[in-house]
């Protein structure tokens, strides 16, 4: 009888370890492949640079959106982020960035739906221009940092100014950690993220058969 019992709980407890294990892939993935890039699929190390550590964006950085709303720490989470950062302005390379940012977006198909992208605007007089960059590039994301969250977000890149006008790879955690030079082929963005998201897959393809 306690056999039977005990081999009923294990068969209701499955589906549960099932949803949590398919939840976590693409998070396990991002460390995993993050700590061992040179397992990344087809061999091949990864384009960008690795942000050694990684840096985790904070609730209290102060990012807002163009209305004035506290962007929600859970809206960085749980997609691979395109992020791009950006200061006061956005002249026409900066402009290529974000057509890039959703150039690639579309180029990986029907993972789509796993990549979001994000605009930070690290001048909190930016409102006007984070409006009207919302409104050119319907679906992406655009915040603003308060300036005490604008010096803090240079300060944990590590770069100061010079992170400004980069695209960064935001991982399913909330952890930026992965960044581009300013000059770089988006090209170099769109085959780390198809490597990235080819893993997520495996991964979850694993954990939804029973395979390691």
């Amino acid at each position: 009888m306690n056999g039977k019992v005990a081999a009923e709980k294990k068969r209701g407890i499955a589906p549960l370890l099932l949803m949590i294990a398919i939840f976590a892939a693409p998070m396990i993935a991002a460390w995993f492949f993050y700590l061992n890039p040179e397992y990344l699929p087809s061999g091949r190390t990864n384009r960008g640079e690795l942000i050694d550590p990684v840096v985790t964006v904070p609730p209290e950085l102060g990012l807002f959106t163009p209305e004035g709303v506290a962007l929600d720490r859970s809206a960085l989470e749980g997609k691979w982020t395109l992020v791009y950062l950006a200061g006061s302005e956005c002249e026409a390379a900066c402009r290529d960035r974000l057509i890039a940012i959703r150039q690639i977006r579309l180029a990986v198909g029907e993972d789509q739906i796993s990549v979001a992208r994000l605009l930070i605007l690290t001048d909190p007089a930016a409102g006007d221009l984070a409006s009207e960059l919302a409104a050119d590039f319907a679906g992406m994301k655009v915040a603003l940092a308060d300036a005490a969250g604008g010096v803090r977000l240079l300060d944990l890149l590590g770069q100061g100014s010079a992170a400004v006008g980069r695209i960064y790879i935001l991982d399913p955690m909330g952890n930026l950690m992965m960044r581009y030079a300013s000059d770089a082929p988006a090209q170099d963005t769109l085959e780390d993220m198809e490597r990235l998201l080819k893993a997520s897959r495996n991964w979850i393809k694993g954990a939804k058969y029973g395979h390691k």
